[in-house]
């Protein structure tokens, strides 16, 4: 599916049709004002075709939530060459297609979450230009803003219940003192988000929250040191009831998200891997297997500067999809891949 330097992909289903959106950050063209692309599933032949382009500058991401039984896809736009002090947008599905409902104010806009608690939604998204985590609340038909919170450069978060107890996670970049930086755990107090804890994370990109026969865990995508941009561990974290302590390092390549998954009743995590040492854009995804209390190398999965992936579940099949951003000849107008499990 051809993407433009696509940093994240969002899969979905709206009335038993499936689609994933792209986000384009860059178009070789176009620059940053770029559309970024819906496409739809024809059920007849398997495939995807585009079927919705809308507008967007310099996308970071694009998150898909529903309330009340309606569909929205909320866009995170970061920058448009000049400024990152523009609005990030709303969208709300209208029977046919995805319309604007909602500007969000946002400087370097980066990750849209969508949460709820005790049935009351809330959306956050990062501002990594001001360093901060702003998280809205639904509140008389649209969202409003609920609580700031400090970050360090951060551009990921993710939020996830332990016991009907509501955590949210920051994946923080960089600071002054350089990329070795202390990640935030925040627990809600039944008023407000306060911090829990901080974890060792370095340059991380991303945190996503799984769970393996009950247990809790947080994956950070590291993607630097102060002197290694490329190889470097990314890290994984256990909850032992009262906080998070380190569980695992895998070795990874400019990790820039991890996906969980389910497949046959097995978890499974593909971390998507930006480039290499030796390899450059063109190096390996990694998808993993949780075996006997350990992740184990599963399947390598060649990519172009990979910056997402996501999975779904379709006619029985598991697919796998990857957001490629760059190759070696510096191209951003490059497909991005769907892999079918056999």
């Amino acid at each position: 599916m051809p993407t433009k330097r696509s940093p994240r992909v969002e899969q979905f289903n709206i009335n038993g049709s499936q689609f994933l959106a792209f986000a384009n950050f860059k178009g070789y063209k176009d620059g940053y004002n770029t559309d970024s692309f819906i496409y739809k599933m024809n059920r007849s032949t398997g495939k995807f075709f585009l079927y919705q382009a809308i507008e967007t500058t310099g996308v970071r991401d694009i998150e898909y939530f529903t309330m009340a039984g309606k569909h929205y896809l909320a866009v995170a736009n970061r920058q448009s060459g000049a400024t990152s002090q523009l609005n990030s947008v709303i969208y709300q599905w209208n029977g046919h297609k995805f319309a604007f409902f909602q500007n969000i104010p946002t400087v370097g806009g980066t990750r849209f979450n969508f949460f709820k608690i005790l049935s009351e939604p809330f959306l956050a998204v990062t501002n990594t230009d001001l360093n901060n985590l702003i998280i809205y609340k639904w509140k008389s038909n649209q969202f409003e803003k609920f609580q700031e919170i400090a970050t360090e450069k951060s551009r990921a978060f993710t939020s996830f219940a332990i016991n009907n107890e509501i955590f949210i996670v920051v994946a923080n970049y960089h600071n002054s003192q350089g990329y070795s930086v202390q990640s935030p755990v925040f627990k809600w107090s039944g008023a407000s988000f306060i911090k829990l804890q901080s974890l060792q994370t370095y340059g991380a990109l991303d945190a996503k929250s799984f769970k393996i026969n009950g247990d809790t865990f947080i994956a950070f995508a590291n993607v630097r040191n102060q002197s290694n941009y490329v190889n470097i561990d990314s890290f994984i974290y256990k909850w032992n009831g009262s906080k998070f302590v380190l569980f695992q390092s895998i070795p990874t390549r400019g990790a820039r998200a991890w996906w969980p998954f389910v497949m046959c009743g097995q978890t499974f995590l593909g971390v998507a891997n930006y480039r290499d040492s030796i390899q450059g854009f063109n190096t390996y995804s990694i998808v993993y297997q949780v075996s006997r209390g350990q992740i184990i190398t599963y399947q390598e999965i060649l990519t172009q500067g990979a910056h997402d992936m996501t999975s779904f579940e379709y006619s029985g099949h598991t697919y796998l999809v990857v957001a490629n951003f760059m190759n070696d000849e510096g191209k951003g107008n490059i497909n991005s891949t769907l892999y079918k499990w056999n």
